[in-house]
């Protein structure tokens, strides 16, 4: 049980970055470019937000960790009823606190145990590592998109 323990620490802790780094761009972008969308095939900072927030809750703390939830995905990608900063930002780190207290109490003897989520057949395993690179998918976008606004002005996580 050594590579699965060790594997759900590293898993922990790349859960634990991305949202970092997310929030960190985030917290530099204004009301306004939170929802700033380059066109209108485009998706803003919050509306990724609001997707990732459905697809792991539904994955993560449905799923995996028994925390109901009905899940609603087209309206992840609706912006009518914009969430401000503060509440998309407290919503967001409260998500990552959610996933990590999923995550460290899993066994590690359920990773092969199978999971039947958004109309797939997962392992446990394969529906953390489909959610981790999910997460850092949306995480590199929300970090161009905030460096695409912010320009010389972005500040890395490294640099606070």
């Amino acid at each position: 049980m050594a590579f699965e323990t060790d594997y759900l620490k590293d898993l922990r802790n790349r859960f634990d970055r991305a949202f970092a780094g997310a929030i960190n761009a985030i917290g530099q972008l204004s009301e306004e470019q939170i929802w700033h969308r380059s066109s209108s095939q485009s998706n803003s900072v919050g509306i990724i937000v609001q997707h990732l927030t459905g697809n792991l809750s539904q994955w993560v703390l449905d799923a995996l960790g028994g925390r109901e939830y009905k899940r609603n995905r087209p309206l992840e990608f609706e912006d009518s009823k914009k969430k401000s900063k503060s509440q998309l930002m407290k919503d967001f780190e409260q998500l990552g606190k959610d996933v990590e207290d999923v995550i460290s109490k899993l066994s590690p003897d359920l990773l092969l145990s199978p999971r039947h989520i958004q109309d797939t057949d997962q392992t446990v395993l394969t529906a953390l590592q489909q959610c981790i690179t999910h997460v850092n998918l949306h995480t590199g976008q929300i970090l161009y998109i905030a460096k695409m606004l912010l320009n010389e002005k972005y500040m890395g996580a490294s640099r606070h």
